[in-house]
């Protein structure tokens, strides 16, 4: 069912280019820095410290945590919902990862999730709905969430996106996989199959105090 809308909302969220693979999720939570603070520089080196700060070892993709851990240490706010508490997606990857040291990743995924709880991150485990994504954005909160990139013409892997819209019809967003920024949407009626990987949601909201 769809949320109880009065108006669209539109966050003018800035474009930001990934420049490696495996960094969608600090780029996109680098779009979203930059909504609130434009006096920052988006750098290849920001990418990459934030994608040090926030990987998972045995995987080169970043966590829900570890991109909440960077934006908090940075003066942000952070919400965390998921409707797994498990760890992110790291046993669905298709094909999946051989000889993975699943102690080091449990070890690095709650030291992470520890760090966020110190640094008052919020956390919600619950099914990412139109009705969450609507409050957030009404919030002025800017909504990180995984896709498969399939959605986006890519691989068959998890890929974070950042949101910076909503209508009655629409969910528009900034997909970091693109070259030159371009107004990309996705029909609200097909959030479900959107948003998640192979089962599991993740979404992280940035905002400013």
């Amino acid at each position: 069912m769809q949320a109880n809308r009065k108006s669209s909302i539109h966050l003018n969220v800035p474009f930001y280019r990934q420049h490696y693979d495996f960094t969608c999720g600090p780029t996109s939570l680098m779009m979203a820095m930059k909504y609130f603070d434009d006096h920052l520089h988006l750098t290849k080196d920001l990418e990459i410290d934030i994608w040090r700060e926030g990987n998972m070892v045995e995987v080169y993709g970043t966590s829900r945590y570890g991109l909440a851990y960077s934006v908090a240490v940075r003066g942000f706010c952070a919400r965390v919902t998921s409707n797994s508490n498990r760890i992110d997606f790291v046993d669905r990857l298709v094909p999946p990862i051989n000889e993975l040291n699943t102690r080091v990743l449990k070890l690095h995924f709650y030291e992470r999730r520890a760090r966020c709880r110190k640094l008052g991150v919020e956390e919600k485990q619950e099914i990412i709905t139109d009705h969450a994504i609507y409050n957030s954005l009404l919030s002025n909160h800017v909504p990180l969430v995984v896709t498969n990139s399939l959605f986006c013409k890519g691989e068959n892997l998890p890929h974070w996106i950042a949101l910076s819209g909503v209508d009655d019809k629409f969910v528009y967003f900034n997909n970091p996989l693109d070259v030159h920024p371009l107004k990309r949407k996705f029909e609200l009626s097909t959030l479900p199959k959107v948003v998640g990987y192979r089962g599991e949601q993740s979404m992280v909201e940035v905002w400013k105090r």
